[in-house]
């Protein structure tokens, strides 16, 4: 990225730390709806800092204080990546779970499940007792 200073380096790392942030809360919350409103705004920042890796090796080959604050933020930047994606991956397992619930009592409550295409309960089930399905 040429011409890419520093300062917009840091003002990237600023605000995608700041969007992680409110997202994590926002999840936290669950208020859903803003973690698709933002994927744009995380994927162009992401982009441009994945891009700007000479500007900040750069920055970070000077032993002082800047780099060390550089260093600072980055690692910040990089523990809530880290909490962020497990926060989505722990929705996803769990939207995935709920999907399969659903999926289960709608098998078991359909045709072919507890009552036949004559909408009585099937012979199959009138001799035992099902216990009640207390998973949802």
């Amino acid at each position: 990225m040429s011409g890419l200073h520093i300062d917009e380096v840091k003002a990237d790392i600023a605000a995608l730390s700041e969007l992680l942030e409110a997202e994590i809360a926002e999840i936290r919350a669950g208020q859903l709806s803003g973690v698709t409103d933002r994927l744009d705004a995380k994927t162009a920042l992401a982009g441009r800092l994945d891009g700007a890796g000479p500007v900040i090796e750069a920055a970070l080959d000077a032993d002082d204080e800047a780099s060390n604050a550089l260093r600072d933020d980055l690692a910040a930047l990089g523990a809530l990546i880290a909490r962020d994606a497990a926060m989505l991956g722990r929705m996803r397992e769990t939207t995935a779970g709920v999907a399969r619930d659903l999926e289960r009592l709608r098998a078991r409550h359909g045709l072919g499940g507890l009552y036949g295409a004559d909408g009585h309960r099937s012979a199959k089930d009138t001799l035992s007792r099902a216990p009640m399905d207390k998973s949802v």
